[in-house]
């Protein structure tokens, strides 16, 4: 049962299931009046991770004021779940763009600017690998990893156990910035003034500047093109850290 702040929020209002993302907190939106709001819910048992609703209420509101991210109408939690309400942001994904064969390279650049330009001094998130390795091993430990996770690109491992063991003994040393943790076309929207909005922070804190930059990267070349991944890259004016790129497709992979 919702909490009855929850309840009240929603009202007599329909959700419909939005099934985008292969997260374990289930995503349902609905309208009070012409306005568009979501509600996210997280079992309990994943209350000490980063896909905690309570979490990401908590980034977003440290957010507010220093990116266009979603405004965190209400956040309760009951024995079993945590509830978060939040307004809509405008615009499209930039799946949307991609799809329709226009060009996002700037985009994503300048969501990675923005993004790390938020002063890490004060960020009370930490969402850097040990945090990340700390988290995988309680998930593992109660038995809430995908065991069907695709380890084809990295030969010598077979199970998720032996890409932990992996993780574990190739920690990067970290040059941390604020980070997304999850920068993908479904969780940036572009709106009709060229504006970015940020959605799904629940990794959101302090990481290692190549996190964001290699799953950006990872996005171009899976859904534009190997060239378009490159010249990203080329366009941050940093020498590339291929190793940390790998190390943190390998972590998201067990996610």
């Amino acid at each position: 049962m919702r909490p009855p702040a929850i309840a009240g929020c929603i009202g007599n209002a329909v959700l419909r299931r939005d099934r985008i993302g292969e997260s374990p907190c289930q995503v349902h939106s609905f309208k009070r009046g012409n306005e568009l709001f979501f509600l996210k819910v997280s079992p309990a048992v994943y209350a000490p991770t980063t896909y905690s609703v309570q979490r990401e209420a908590a980034i977003l509101r440290w957010l507010s004021g220093r990116l266009n991210v979603p405004e965190v109408v209400l956040a309760e939690s009951s024995d079993s779940h945590e509830y978060m309400i939040t307004r809509a942001v405008p615009g499209v994904p930039l799946s949307a763009r991609i799809e329709a064969g226009q060009p996002v390279l700037e985009l994503f650049t300048a969501a990675l600017r923005q993004l790390q330009s938020i002063p890490a001094a004060g960020c009370p998130f930490e969402a850097g690998a040990r945090f990340r390795l700390r988290e995988l091993d309680y998930l593992l430990g109660k038995g809430l990893i995908d065991e069907d996770c695709d380890l084809a690109p990295w030969p010598g491992l077979a199970t998720p156990q032996d890409l932990l063991a992996r993780l574990h003994a190739t920690v990067p040393q970290e040059d941390l910035v604020f980070a997304h943790g999850d920068l993908g076309d479904s969780n940036v929207f572009v709106d009709k003034h060229e504006q970015l909005h940020f959605i799904d922070f629940g990794r959101g804190g302090l990481a290692d500047r190549w996190m964001d930059i290699a799953f950006a990267h990872r996005n171009l070349r899976e859904e534009v093109s190997a060239q378009a991944a490159a010249q990203f890259l080329y366009g941050l004016g940093l020498p590339d850290a291929p190793a940390k790129r790998e190390f943190f497709e390998q972590l998201d992979e067990l996610f």
